[in-house]
């Protein structure tokens, strides 16, 4: 019996876990505009600094390559999204963390922008994401 009774205490305890963990994934409402967003288009390329980030990480950069000879103009942040069961959705960012300014990146150089993690209104867990900004998207992985 006592068996049984540490089992059933294990496996509610496990399920609990599956629970929490996920409950950060409840948040994510809103869907993406786009669910197919490249990474590249008319000679400019976004790509996070790393594939993967842990979940303890402060901030993502993205590395947007403008390989073209016109300018190439962002806000001056980023959005987040967050694949869950094949669909993407905004990861909600605090409302006092958009700017409106915009960025110029110049052509044939390498420039970045930054996403503080502070300024989302979501904890991360792992999983597929990607920060996008205008109609480009950088995919990565958050891990343990």
């Amino acid at each position: 019996m006592k068996k049984y009774t540490f089992a059933a205490f294990c496996l509610a305890l496990l399920l609990l876990f599956i629970t929490w963990y996920q409950a950060d994934d409840l948040h994510l409402k809103e869907e993406a505009l786009s669910q197919q967003s490249p990474d590249s288009e008319n000679g400019v390329t976004i790509q996070t600094e790393k594939a993967e980030y842990p979940t303890s990480v402060k901030e993502i950069i993205v590395k947007i390559h403008n390989d073209s000879n016109q300018e190439y103009i962002t806000g001056s942040h980023l959005l987040l999204e967050k694949k869950v069961k094949d669909t993407w959705y905004n990861v909600p960012m605090k409302s006092k963390s958009v700017r409106l300014k915009a960025v110029i990146h110049s052509p044939n150089k390498l420039s970045s922008l930054g996403l503080d993690v502070n300024d989302l209104k979501y904890r991360l867990t792992p999983g597929e994401y990607r920060a996008t900004t205008d109609e480009l998207a950088a995919p990565f992985k958050v891990v343990e």
